[in-house]
């Protein structure tokens, strides 16, 4: 008996042995990475900012350990501080692609900041610079100072976005479209990258393109007035009139200060073949959504109306430019309605 159960007691102990070094063997080997040597001293190469030999390094490693995330992250930095930002970014975006949720969701903050860093004090300033020169519609000594700028980082994706918009409120759609197809080429997950790339494509005819970017956009940037602005605006050029309208009249519902989308909708609601066939209704319904806009104007542009366009975006409104609009528009309205009712 008692010899039996010391069988059956070594039995167990073997089975537990056995089970211990399977553990062991199978540890990932990201795990025994990061705690090495070769590791600990790439880190040190970057603690030192010895960028071009921390890539070095880390390449090394991560041959062997493509899937980790640690070391995508360090080598990507190393990347970008020794001047590769977009080999730095290409790796971050590749390896995105192959992975899902939280690792997923890190390789993409990574990549929006390293995407977005400036490397010398110099750029900052001027980047700086550029945009207050650019929320002061000074578009072209702007666009100077980012010109300026990209001399120095022409990776760096929040010059080439701001470029890219100092060039299409100049009308020059085509060199706007270039600098932000680089800006997406980058960092393909910034919204308003898209946004801004959307408005420079249509405007250049490139529409079912421009559709897409613009859908993409307006997804993301759901606090955004020009979104769904552009994109209702796109779609009715396409021949979607009826979409639209019905994009626009939701957004004024959940945002009663989007007046663009309500001038924008105003607009598409008047356009057919001619204006003396538009229906008595929709005139009234017309003449009410500007009416409205102009008791809000006045609000329009201050903090009891705010507006994200994101942190790449513009803040574009200009109540004067927008009121001179609607008081065209509810002219035209107003006198076909007493032409209707007259008769």
């Amino acid at each position: 008996m008692a010899k039996r159960v010391e069988t059956q007691l070594a039995s167990v102990l073997f089975g537990f042995l056995i089970l211990v070094m399977g553990v062991t063997q199978s540890r990932p080997a990201q795990a025994q990475l990061v705690d090495g040597a070769e590791y600990a001293d790439a880190k040190g190469l970057m603690a030192r900012k010895k960028w071009d030999e921390a890539v070095i390094a880390l390449r090394k490693l991560q041959r062997s350990e493509p899937d980790s995330l640690e070391l995508t992250i360090d080598l990507s930095k190393a990347l970008t501080y020794s001047g590769r930002r977009e080999e730095a970014l290409s790796l971050l975006s590749h390896s995105a692609s192959r992975m899902r949720g939280s690792a997923k969701g890190s390789l993409t903050r990574r990549g929006k900041v390293l995407s977005r860093v400036f490397l010398t004090q110099t750029t900052q300033q001027l980047y700086q610079d550029g945009v207050a020169l650019t929320i002061g519609k000074k578009y072209r000594t702007a666009r100077e100072r980012f010109e300026k700028a990209l001399e120095l980082e022409p990776d760096n994706i929040e010059i080439l976005v701001r470029m890219g918009q100092c060039l299409l409120l100049e009308g020059d759609a085509d060199s706007a479209a270039e600098r932000l197809k680089l800006a997406r080429k980058l960092n393909p997950y910034e919204p308003e990258v898209r946004l801004w790339l959307g408005k420079a494509l249509r405007d250049r005819g490139e529409l079912t393109a421009a559709m897409e970017e613009l859908r993409l956009a307006q997804t993301q940037l759901v606090e955004s007035e020009l979104a769904p602005a552009w994109y209702a605006e796109a779609l009715a050029q396409s021949g979607q009139k009826a979409s639209a309208v019905s994009l626009l009249e939701r957004d004024v519902r959940e945002h009663p200060f989007h007046l663009l989308g309500l001038v924008t909708l105003a607009r598409l609601r008047l356009q057919t073949g001619s204006f003396d066939k538009i229906e008595s209704r929709t005139l009234w319904d017309v003449r009410k959504a500007l009416q409205i806009a102009m008791s809000r104007m006045d609000q329009y542009q201050g903090s009891e109306s705010p507006i994200s366009e994101g942190e790449l975006g513009l803040d574009l409104r200009d109540s004067k430019l927008l009121k001179s609009e609607v008081e065209s528009l509810l002219e035209r309205v107003e006198s076909r309605i007493d032409g209707t009712t007259s008769k």
